[in-house]
């Protein structure tokens, strides 16, 4: 099975975060599975690919421009801030040669080896499209999520998420963020997906309360400065020494 990763991040979330995750990544991932980062206004040379992200997106710049003076009460209505993140994700699943494509936040710090053998054990394989951090009674957190790029409807599901951007379907829905765009898809087209949540699920952080806290940590949001998720938002014991 082959694997491919995938990120998007600007100069200001190089600078933040970026180059964090890129290094760690580097460090601890298989070197047959390839980093690609989709850059923002910014080119500098280092541990993964880069690819210029409104020159390869068909519609980003022009729904930025579209919705720039759009308001919003807070980042569930804030549709341009993760409409980078739907192109970076687009463009990959449908250029990628890759079974499997995973999608990291640029704030997901990898603290210890992952194998092969790992990913593939994480993998949607067979009727799932999807794996993901689901979570009880709300949308999902979608900082990590793999996806099945030979599932047969593979590009059909991309091809809607792609739509519902260029053609400003998101509008019809209750939140505009990426996450409640994706979980709407998903479950409309009614593909397999594949829960990585575990006790996480019914937490607001799975990442680091579930399976994938064993290697990865998402510091996102106020975590950024610090680059690592606290000891104190654990809800599950983690033998890891990187959480001692």
């Amino acid at each position: 099975m082959k694997f491919a990763a995938v990120s998007t991040f600007n100069g200001e979330g190089l600078e933040s975060y970026g180059r964090r995750m890129m290094q760690t990544f580097a460090k601890h991932w298989p070197a047959s599975v390839e980093l690609t980062v989709y850059s923002e206004g910014w080119s500098e040379e280092g541990p993964a690919k880069l690819v210029d992200l409104v020159s390869v997106s068909p519609w980003l710049a022009a729904f930025k421009q579209r919705h720039a003076g759009r308001a919003f009460k807070d980042y569930r209505w804030d549709a341009v801030r993760f409409s980078h993140k739907v192109a970076a994700v687009c463009h990959a699943a449908l250029s990628t040669d890759a079974d499997v494509l995973i999608w990291l936040d640029g704030d997901v710090v990898t603290h210890s080896p992952i194998s092969e053998a790992d990913l593939e054990g994480l993998a949607p394989v067979d009727r799932d499209w999807i794996a993901w951090l689901d979570r009880d009674k709300v949308y999902p957190e979608c900082g990590f999520y793999m996806m099945n790029c030979r599932h047969l409807m593979h590009r059909e599901v991309i091809a809607w998420l792609q739509a519902y951007y260029a053609e400003d379907l998101l509008f019809r829905l209750p939140e505009f963020h990426d996450s409640y765009v994706l979980e709407h898809i998903v479950k409309n087209s009614e593909v397999g997906r594949k829960s990585l949540s575990g006790e996480g699920r019914k937490t607001g952080h799975p990442l680091v309360n579930g399976p994938l806290g064993k290697w990865l940590d998402h510091a996102k949001g106020n975590r950024k400065k610090s680059g690592r998720t606290g000891r104190g938002e654990l809800r599950v014991k983690r033998s890891e020494p990187y959480w001692q």
